[in-house]
């Protein structure tokens, strides 16, 4: 009986490591508010894009394609570790200032 227990008891602790994942909600909402400022912004943009310069085009762009690769990860079974999901959300905010500098450019 008691090496069934520690069977069991061994079983659990295991599912209960293996289950342990990083929760990527925070990385998940920041990225959903930092996309929806973002696509706000790059319709403005692109609605005369001629009025840009080609590196600020190129930046946006390159914005858009890591936005779009994060999305993919975040949205699969992609196991990311803490430092991943801190980064994320530390990129985030990078783009969240960029996108309140171009909004008050675009303002003035």
């Amino acid at each position: 009986m008691k090496k069934i227990l520690a069977v069991v008891l061994a079983l659990v602790m295991c599912l209960a490591i293996v289950s342990c994942g990083v929760d990527k909600q925070p990385a998940i909402d920041a990225f959903n508010k930092t996309s929806a400022a973002f696509n706000e912004v790059s319709t403005v943009i692109n609605a005369d894009i001629e009025s840009y310069d080609e590196e600020f085009i190129t930046v946006m762009v390159d914005m858009a394609n890591l936005l779009n690769e994060y999305q993919v990860i975040l949205s699969d079974d992609t196991e990311l570790t803490q430092e991943d999901v801190d980064a994320m959300i530390e990129w985030f905010g990078t783009v969240d200032a960029w996108v309140e500098e171009v909004k008050a450019a675009l303002n003035a």
